[in-house]
Formats: structure tokens, sequence, C-alpha cells
């Protein structure tokens, strides 16, 4: 059995604690929150203890693992705190705000000898995990065109507004449209270099669109938080072949198909256990999470590092994203 200890009891965190409680041999057993408002309701769908002070509940000889789901500017120093107590980690994304202490922290968790995973949920989330088979197969030849899209409605849900202050969050460039970096990333490696155009106000950079250089495949992304409150959040995603199959799914619009030369097929996605849950935030299936997380448990239950995120693949999608808001703000392309 593994004891998990989540610190962050807000929209993610609802998230992972809903997780945990319909996974087998793990059980969350403690949670902490400056809210305890926040954190009841974990304790309360959990069964757990609250621990007012984080530090108590890190270092407390019950709990195998911690759960970091805080505000990005606090990643650092709270990883930094569990590889003190040797305790495992899993830690929402942006890995950090920079590359400094993105690389401060593998030195850390190496010298600590704890496994640590970044949530880099799109590796997970079945329609993505299916293009990405469809892809490595080959069979509709090389991967010619990809755009993938993620944008939404403001995220008012986070604590203190702490979303929109660029130097807490990094802004929807970092905090939202990293996921779709790192799944370019993930599908193609490293581009040769990253051109991007933005929108900026006092809030950061709220929405972002990038091409990314590549020898044989066309990429854009686009991210963005600043569309109208009724929009509510949407993502997507379409890949074109050299024999000119595309694929594609909308998550308001259109399931996964694959369009051939003479039909089109509807795939089929296992749904989740859980299919829906309230979490006050953009989004409430779980899909995704539920694998992101189960993978996780399963490499501590099995004592492997976690190969499928490494902590050294989230720091190469920040070094991405921050490469992109660097073309923004100069307005050329930068080789990476």
């Amino acid at each position: 059995m593994i004891k998990v200890g989540i610190i962050g009891c807000g929209f993610m965190g609802t998230v992972h604690a809903n997780c945990y409680n319909i996974l087998e041999d793990v059980k969350v057993v403690g949670v902490s929150d400056i809210s305890t408002e926040r954190a009841e309701k974990i304790v309360n769908l959990t069964k757990s203890k609250f621990f007012a002070d984080s530090d108590e509940l890190i270092n407390c000889s019950e709990i195998d693992a911690i759960d970091i789901c805080l505000p990005t500017y606090l990643h650092k120093e709270f990883i930094l705190k569990c590889c003190n107590a040797k305790k495992d980690i899993f830690c929402e994304k942006p890995f950090t705000l920079n590359l400094k202490d993105a690389e401060e922290v593998i030195l850390k968790i190496k010298e600590a000898k704890v496994k640590l995973m970044i949530g880099m949920v799109l590796r997970f989330w079945p329609e993505y995990t299916e293009i990405k088979k469809t892809i490595d197969s080959g069979k509709f030849g090389k991967l010619k065109i990809l755009k993938c899209t993620r944008i939404s409605a403001p995220p008012i849900y986070g604590w203190d507004n702490w979303y929109f202050d660029p130097k807490r969050s990094g802004s929807a460039a970092l905090d939202l449209h990293i996921h779709d970096t790192d799944y370019i990333y993930y599908l193609l490696g490293k581009p040769e270099s990253v051109y991007s155009l933005g929108k900026k106000d006092e809030k950061g950079w709220q929405h972002i669109y990038s091409s990314y250089k590549y020898k044989d495949t066309i990429v854009n992304a686009e991210g963005g938080w600043d569309l109208s409150k009724s929009y509510g959040f949407m993502q997507e995603i379409r890949g074109v072949f050299e024999d000119g199959t595309v694929i594609e799914y909308n998550s308001k619009t259109q399931p996964l198909i694959i369009y051939k030369e003479k039909n089109s097929e509807l795939l089929n996605i296992t749904k989740d256990k859980i299919n829906s849950i309230n979490t006050d935030g953009n989004i409430s299936e779980i899909r995704g999470y539920y694998n992101e997380i189960k993978y996780w448990i399963e490499c501590l239950q099995n004592n492997k590092y976690p190969e499928r995120v490494t902590p050294e693949d989230a720091k190469a999608s920040l070094e991405i994203v921050l490469k992109e808001i660097r073309s923004a703000e100069i307005g050329k392309g930068i080789l990476l």
C-alpha cells in the first residue's frame, strides 16, 4: 500500500484525490492547504488527516510520497523539502518557472535518490496516446503536418488570482500552452527553432501562437486563456500524414477520427472508471489524469523510475516554452 500526502487542495488537488480514491493499493492519508475549507473536501473524500503545517505532512513517517498541487512558483521549494525528507514526488506542471531552478532540482533528486514525476498529462490522455500510436506505427507514412490548440476562459478559480501574476504562474504561455509544447516534444523531439507571436498585458502572455521548425514536419500550436467565460475550454489536435490521411480530435465538437482515402473511422477510446467530477476548474473529466496517476503509483509499487515523463523531459519542454516566450518578446525566431 502506497500512502500519499497531497499538498494543495484546489482544482488539481481535487482531481488527483479522486484518482487515488479509485486506484487499488494506494491511499491518501494526509492533505495540507492554507484553506481549511478546501482541504476538508478532500479529507472527507479520502478519509484522510488534515495537516495545518505542510512541513509536518512532508516529514510524516507514515507517508511514502507527496503529490504537489501548488502554484508553479512554489514547486522548487516544496520539491526540495520532499527531497530532504526522502519522499518520492509527483509535482504538477510546469516543472519550475526557469531552467536554473529545474537544473537545481534535478541535481537534488539524484543526490537524494528519490523519484520525481512532473504532470505532463497529454502523454497519458487517451486520444493523444492513440495519436502517438498511430504516428509511431507508420501505417500512413510520415507525419507531415501537426496543429495543436488549447484555449479557454480565464482560470478565475485559482487561489489569490495567482494564474494572472506572471511572476507566479508564467502566464498562459507557460502554464497552459506547455501541455502542447510537451506533447510536440514527446512526438518529435526538440525543434531546430521556434517562432512565436502573442498577446501580452499586465497579466503576462495571455495568448501565444508558435511555429516549430522540424526537418520533415510543419508544426504549429496555439494556447491562451483569454476567451469569454461562456466558451469554457477546448483542446484540439490535427495531424496530416504523407498519404493524405488525417487524424483529428476536438474536445468540444469531435471525437477522435481518422479520415482515410475512401472512408473515415471513429477510433474507440476506453472510458475512465469515473467519467466526470466536480473540480471547480476548467475541465471535469478525469480521463488522462487517472492514467497519469495510475502510472505514477505503479512506478512506486514496482520501485521503478518514471521513464514516460522524466525530469529531463519536463526541463526540455520548459526550455522550449521559454524560447517561445522570448521569440514573442523580440519578434524573431530563436534557435534551440
